[in-house]
């Protein structure tokens, strides 16, 4: 009789942690953001509910507001599968800012969430690397890739693509911050496709997000024109990277049919010749 007491207090407790009869607790995924200095970058997230500590369905028409540091905020409402996306204006200085998303309900609940904002000048080099490839993340150390990396970042701006979650970007950013590597965004190598519309008194953007899947690679690329190099080790994103135009880097012995490929024993190699000589 006692245990029966005791489960219905923690779970009257649960409950009571949702606020104002609502069950759970938000899920707001805010994707790492690239954009151009003095321009504007695309901001796309996510807003789910987790009611049922196993399912967290998307939350409709919620009004979401976005901005980057200081820079002027917008607003947007989420679809039918919790997606909301503007286009947001950026500092015209260059350097690393904070993306900020937040909701507030009706009953006065609400959800914060930042990711880093990289704002870059369009026309410097930028090296794009496969970060599944990278050695020592999970452990805490790297050796000759984190220096390798540290190289290439003297000369050119970094940013990681990954085929993991958004939801774990920010560990996987203390990962690399843990294991030596330098600091760049992390972006996923398929997005929801999304296209921008403008409506409105003032034609503010919105942007639209679709069901399907495509690559990030053209739209950064035509943002930023010196994101003309890659690194990897598989075949698989060597093969991505060669598809979209750009100079690949492969460490090891992956298999790849294109021109003014760079190939580097061991990340050792790399670090000791770098990345601009065969």
């Amino acid at each position: 009789m006692t245990r029966c007491v005791l489960a219905l207090c923690v779970l009257s407790g649960l409950l009571a942690l949702g606020g104002c009869g609502s069950m759970g607790d938000y899920v707001l995924t805010v994707p790492d953001m690239v954009a151009p200095a003095g321009g504007e970058g695309v901001a796309v997230v996510r807003l789910q509910r987790n009611d049922f500590l196993v399912l967290a369905p998307p939350v409709k028409l919620a009004a979401m507001r976005l901005s980057v540091g200081e820079e002027l905020q917008r607003g947007a409402y989420t679809d039918e599968l919790g997606y909301a996306g503007t286009m947001l204006p950026v500092p015209s200085k260059p350097g690393r800012y904070e993306l900020k998303a937040a909701h507030l309900d009706r009953f006065g609940d609400e959800v914060i969430s930042t990711a880093p904002a990289h704002v870059w000048d369009p026309n410097s080099p930028v090296v794009a690397v496969d970060l599944d490839c990278l050695p020592g993340l999970s452990l805490g150390f790297s050796r000759q890739s984190s220096l390798a990396l540290a190289r290439a970042a003297k000369g050119a701006n970094i940013m990681y693509l990954t085929r993991r979650p958004a939801s774990g970007h920010a560990k996987l950013h203390k990962q690399l911050v843990g294991a030596g590597y330098p600091d760049g965004p992390i972006l996923g190598w398929q997005r929801q496709y999304w296209h921008i519309v403008r409506e409105g008194k003032y034609n503010l953007p919105r942007v639209v997000v679709e069901h399907r899947l495509v690559s990030q690679l053209p739209d950064l690329r035509k943002m930023l024109p010196g994101l003309t190099m890659a690194i990897c080790e598989s075949s698989l994103a060597a093969r991505a990277f060669a598809e979209s135009g750009m100079q690949v880097v492969i460490i090891g012995n992956a298999r790849l049919s294109a021109k003014d490929v760079i190939r580097r024993a061991s990340w050792s190699e790399l670090a000791d010749k770098g990345v601009g000589s065969q």
